[in-house]
């Protein structure tokens, strides 16, 4: 998209003359790329210079956000610490998304409201702060929700409207942006993709979602999650009154809310943890703050069990070579060979992964798989384009990050990516050449063949 940005394309059509668009995304972040693209920043540096200052600016946040609410400097520090121990943050530092600038926006706009500094400049700037959170992330509105009831609840009421507003008038300000600089296709995008295929019966799913997704894939913001709930009960019950007139607290209620609703979109995957996780910590590092003795406790103990039994079965992991999830190991600067290879096509290249044509110096043709796959279940035509150009071998390659020969692959490809009917035209026509960086790299049946250097 930031590509697609430096042609002057901004939020390419569902599909067009360059392929099929169609993505959720706000647009802060892929702005910001295609910025430093025009400063000729390499594609993946760029990207990978945006979410390391993205994840660090929200450590920083975290650490002023509880020294706000009372923590100490030490213990601030520690618990701002502890979100590097999760999957979420490092694949944020290390797969380039929105996730952790939207994340950190969010944080520093409860930073600058819960100031000893009570002005409007600075109930201005916090409002500021959460429309740049929502326009990296659509979902990012659990910060403005908490700012708002936290100061309503300790009797700044009027501080809370013009919170309130300040950030509304925000929100149509990013709205008439996307609106008006995509020609209006963003509404028609948003209206076939925002909700991601979400019904009622994957929405009351949300949650059993996400607490599987957590377990299975990040222990350490089960725990922390867990632990925190835990911790939340355990006040509501015997301060209900005064338990919500702390930021904390709301902070915590608002986000797994939010969080919940996303899992209830089909396709969320587990880097939407993230927001919980910096919840959690802040609440449980709150608690840690707490002048009674037992509260300190248990919130400390809390941080250092979840994060240290994670990063003990880890190191098990580690130690008894299990294998590390291809997911996790996947990024641009392993695909270099795949990259040479294909560059070499004479004709479009179809991925999977679209930032491969993006660094063989080509446009992608689908921007998104997944998004296909859910927009040809509404519309069963609107595949037709992409399947006519296989059956004509009109792509020089198709690069596919599973083997669509196997079972799981063609369940992939069938329900996951692309959508049916995909795969079987790629047996007709096409004939895998190689695999490389793994990738599966297939060429047209009596097409001419791109050099592979001997690979």
């Amino acid at each position: 998209m930031a590509v697609d940005l430096t042609h002057g394309v901004f939020y390419r059509p569902l599909f067009g003359p360059e392929g099929y668009g169609g993505t959720r995304y706000f647009p802060l972040y892929f702005v910001l790329h295609a910025v430093l693209l025009k400063l000729h920043v390499p594609v993946l540096l760029g990207a990978y210079l945006l979410s390391l200052v993205a994840v660090l600016f929200l450590i920083v946040g975290v650490f002023y956000l509880l020294v706000r609410i009372g923590a100490e400097r030490w213990l601030a520090a520690a618990c701002a610490g502890t979100l590097l121990a999760s999957v979420p943050a490092q694949w944020a530092v290390i797969s380039p998304h929105a996730d952790a600038l939207a994340c950190a926006l969010n944080v520093w706009g409860l930073v600058v409201i819960v100031g000893s500094t009570r002005s409007t400049r600075r109930t201005l700037l916090a409002a500021m702060l959460f429309a740049l959170a929502w326009s990296a992330k659509l979902t990012t509105c659990f910060g403005l929700a908490a700012a708002v009831l936290w100061l309503a609840n300790v009797g700044l009421r009027r501080r809370a409207l013009q919170l309130a507003a300040g950030t509304a008038i925000g929100y149509s300000l990013v709205a008439a942006v996307m609106v008006v600089f995509s020609h209006g296709r963003v509404v028609e995008i948003f209206r076939a993709c925002a909700l991601g295929g979400m019904g009622w019966k994957q929405f009351i799913s949300g949650l059993p979602s996400m607490c599987w997704i957590a377990f299975h894939t990040d222990l350490n913001i089960f725990l922390l999650v867990l632990f925190a709930l835990t911790a939340l009960m355990e006040e509501l019950l015997e301060f209900p009154a005064k338990c919500l007139k702390h930021l904390s607290v709301l902070f915590f209620i608002a986000t797994t809310i939010a969080t919940v609703v996303i899992f209830g979109s089909p396709g969320t995957t587990w880097n939407h943890l993230l927001d919980i996780q910096v919840a959690a910590v802040v609440l449980l590092g709150w608690l840690a703050a707490q002048p009674s003795q037992v509260r300190r406790q248990v919130g400390i103990y809390a941080l250092a069990i979840a994060t240290l039994i994670p990063a003990g079965v880890g190191a098990a992991a580690v130690l008894l070579k299990q294998p590390a999830d291809p997911a996790l190991t996947s990024n641009g600067s392993r695909l270099h060979r795949v990259v040479g290879l294909v560059g070499k096509s004479d004709s479009p290249v179809l991925a999977e992964n679209p930032i491969i044509p993006v660094l063989a110096g080509r446009t992608p043709y689908v921007l998104d798989p997944w998004m296909l796959l859910l927009l040809r279940k509404r519309s069963p035509d609107f595949g037709e384009p992409l399947l006519q150009r296989v059956h004509n071998r009109a792509f020089g390659a198709v690069v596919l990050s599973m083997d669509p020969e196997t079972d799981y692959g063609r369940d992939w490809y069938g329900t996951q990516h692309f959508g049916p009917g995909f795969a079987a035209a790629l047996k007709e026509n096409y004939r895998l050449l190689s695999v490389t960086d793994g990738q599966f790299v297939y060429v047209p049946i009596n097409g001419p063949a791109p050099p592979v250097d001997g690979r």
